[in-house]
């Protein structure tokens, strides 16, 4: 029998960008000042895969993280009716702001999250001044708490950290997508718990075997870390093998060919055998971005 491993647990992404290519010419003082630079020097981009309709983005999202032996994804961003039928499971039940600078008002979502509830927001992402004060910021909200789960926390320094542990707050760490940014990550305390998350391939072309990789990160850090960090319910039935990832007791990637399943190549991973009628996706996104070269999360589609 082969041996099971735990499914892995992609801590944050943003599943509608996975077609994007890497956008910007970092380091930035912060991630306003980045958002400010793409929407001028990349807008060309950025309006051709925006022409993908969000539901086809969405899917390849969830076979950018299915090919890379993860089960549960915690996606930034509002809930979608395509999750009910998606490659993998996408964990929802959570509250989350964007931002202090793109968001109206995060203390009456922090309220509105229940409290059994994670509460995650972008926080403290760039090197300068105001990145470093967002967490006193979020304190005096009284958003601060043993639910909230910062994403990125960069610029936080020391009198930043001694809060976030003192308050109990967790931390997701995206590695990859720092250095692109802002040329350095986040220097968390041994007290504070840390999870791993991809972000987007906006900023951070591939998936999270990459980020595992390039942080040498613990296994905790994507799955039992990821799971306590987000409140998400052990899963005995989702799990990994040599030659599976099986969700809810069900096989959804293969090495081998299966019935029901799809070929899924990608540069840089092996074949795969998906649960998803690949020839019909491609298709369809062919036919929006009106050309045949797809690239996942920057790596090539080879064969399918």
């Amino acid at each position: 029998m082969l041996e099971k491993t735990p499914g892995l647990i992609n801590a944050h992404d943003h599943l509608h960008f996975a077609l994007f290519p890497r956008l910007g010419r970092g380091p930035y003082e912060d991630a306003a000042a980045w958002a400010r630079d793409i929407q001028h020097s990349e807008a060309e981009q950025i309006g051709l895969h925006r022409r993908v309709p969000k539901e086809l983005r969405l899917v390849w999202g969830g076979l950018r993280n299915l090919l890379a032996g993860v089960t549960e994804v915690c996606h930034h961003d509002q809930p979608h009716p395509i999750f009910e039928t998606f490659p993998i499971r996408v964990w929802t039940h959570f509250g989350w702001a964007h931002s202090l600078d793109f968001e109206e008002d995060v203390a009456a979502k922090f309220r509105a999250t229940p409290p059994d509830q994670a509460f995650v927001i972008h926080l403290g992402e760039g090197v300068n001044e105001r990145a470093r004060r967002e967490v006193f910021v979020l304190d005096e909200m009284g958003a601060l708490t043993e639910r909230t789960v910062l994403v990125h926390a960069v610029g936080l320094d020391a009198e930043g950290w001694s809060l976030v542990a003192k308050r109990g707050a967790s931390v997701i760490w995206c590695p990859r997508s720092n250095h692109f940014l802002f040329g350095r990550t986040m220097d968390p305390p041994p007290q504070v718990a840390v999870a791993l998350g991809t972000d987007s391939p906006i900023t951070a072309e591939g998936d999270l075997l990459d980020e595992i990789a390039f942080a040498n990160a613990p296994p905790s850090m994507v799955t039992d870390a990821a799971r306590q960090i987000l409140r998400i319910p052990h899963r005995p039935d989702d799990y990994v093998t040599s030659e599976e990832v099986v969700i809810a007791g069900e096989v959804v990637r293969s090495s081998v060919p299966r019935d029901g399943l799809h070929l899924l190549h990608i540069e840089g991973r092996p074949p795969a055998y998906v649960r998803w009628n690949i020839p019909e996706l491609v298709e369809q996104t062919q036919e929006a971005l009106g050309s045949t070269e797809i690239r996942l999360a920057g790596r090539r589609l080879l064969q399918y």
